[in-house]
């Protein structure tokens, strides 16, 4: 059962993680695409994997609007109704 983590832990690790991790899409020419994952990000900032999934999820729901997510949501109905054999 997950835990929540505390407001200071939160407001001190939440740009690093979001920074760090799969979440944000973002292509810079030179660099590698792919973000950490919570393990990784756990170990590079010295914290619980479990304290990296639950500060981003929450600066997830934070960073990304409504609007992504519903779009999102639009985008996979439309392809799905494109599919070939679907009435």
């Amino acid at each position: 059962m997950p835990k929540f983590v505390n407001n200071d832990l939160y407001n001190r690790y939440n740009e690093d993680i979001w920074k760090l991790s799969n979440a944000r899409q973002r292509y810079e020419p030179g660099k590698a695409l792919r973000g950490l994952s919570d393990e990784e990000i756990a170990e590079r900032l010295g914290l619980k994997t479990e304290e990296v999934t639950e500060i981003r999820c929450i600066v997830e729901i934070e960073m990304i609007p409504l609007e992504k997510y519903l779009d999102a949501e639009d985008i996979k109905e439309q392809r799905y109704k494109r599919a070939p054999g679907k009435i």
